[in-house]
Parts: C-alpha cells; sequence; structure tokens
C-alpha cells in the first residue's frame, strides 16, 4: 500500500471509530480500539480536530476526544471557483451549533480538506455584518478595481 493510501485509511478509521463512540475516547483508548500506532493517531487526530470533525476536552491530564455532529439538512450551499469547492453547512458540538465554512480540492476523486473556519451560528449577523463592511470598504474597492484594470489590459 502506498504512504498517501495508508494515511487515507488511517483517518477515515480513525473517525469512523470515533463516531461509532460519541461519549468520547482518551488516546490510550484509541491506541487500544483503532489497531494504529499512538504517533499515527496523534498526527490524525490533530487533522480531524483542525478539519472540524471532532473536538478536544482536557481533563487535568487526560485528554477525550468526540466526533462532532453534523446536523442533517437539504439546504446546505457550496461555491464552486478553479478546482476548489466551499461547503458551507451546519456543525453541532456539545458547545452551540455552528456555521462550518470548509475549503476543499477533489483529487483524485476524493475530496481534501485545505482551509475552515466555525462561527458561532448566534453571532451569523455580526459575521455578516462584519464581512460587508470590509467587502464594501475603499480599500477593498480600489484592490478590486485595480486588479479589474490589469485583467481588462492582458
Amino acid at each position: 500500500m502506498l504512504p498517501i493510501e495508508r494515511e487515507r485509511v488511517i483517518h477515515e478509521k480513525l473517525l469512523e471509530y470515533l463516531k461509532k463512540n460519541s461519549k468520547g475516547l482518551t488516546m490510550t483508548e484509541l491506541v487500544k480500539g483503532a489497531g494504529f500506532s499512538r504517533k499515527a493517531i496523534e498526527k490524525h487526530l490533530n487533522i480531524l480536530i483542525l478539519e472540524n470533525e471532532i473536538y478536544m476536552k482536557q481533563f487535568g491530564v487526560t485528554k477525550v476526544y468526540y466526533p462532532n455532529h453534523r446536523i442533517q439538512h437539504f439546504d446546505f450551499e457550496r461555491l464552486d471557483y478553479n478546482t476548489k469547492t466551499i461547503w458551507f453547512s451546519i456543525l453541532e458540538s456539545e458547545f452551540g451549533i455552528y456555521l462550518l465554512i470548509q475549503k476543499k480540492k477533489k483529487l483524485n476523486n476524493k475530496w481534501i480538506h485545505e482551509h475552515s473556519i466555525t462561527i458561532p451560528l448566534s453571532q451569523g449577523e455580526q459575521f455578516l455584518k462584519v464581512l460587508d463592511k470590509i467587502l464594501h470598504s475603499q480599500r477593498i474597492q480600489k484592490l478590486l478595481k485595480e486588479k479589474n484594470n490589469k485583467s481588462a489590459e492582458e
């Protein structure tokens, strides 16, 4: 098995194992139950946290890992540009409900996560106001105008 395929297998199996144990698992439990090395699990836990697939809570020196639960709905949105897609969906954890914005690209028929951000749904209106302020600022308008003029010249 190629190293990249092995990485994908570890990633998917670890996430699947965590989803089957929604009450959370410690590193010791993950190593014992998932069947991978502690180092490999540690690496993929960090990636899964960055991808907003899981979250971690620390109790003293013990870290417990939990799966995030996506709310199933039919009105998620996506924005396609170039070879990338930005996905907008709703995420629920014990901390609340969030808007999850993820940038992914498709490579060999697999979605590869690049970046993500979570915004508390209760702060959605405030987020939109700040975004609108940025998009309509004089500085951004000037940058867009300069970029459009360069594109027109080429």
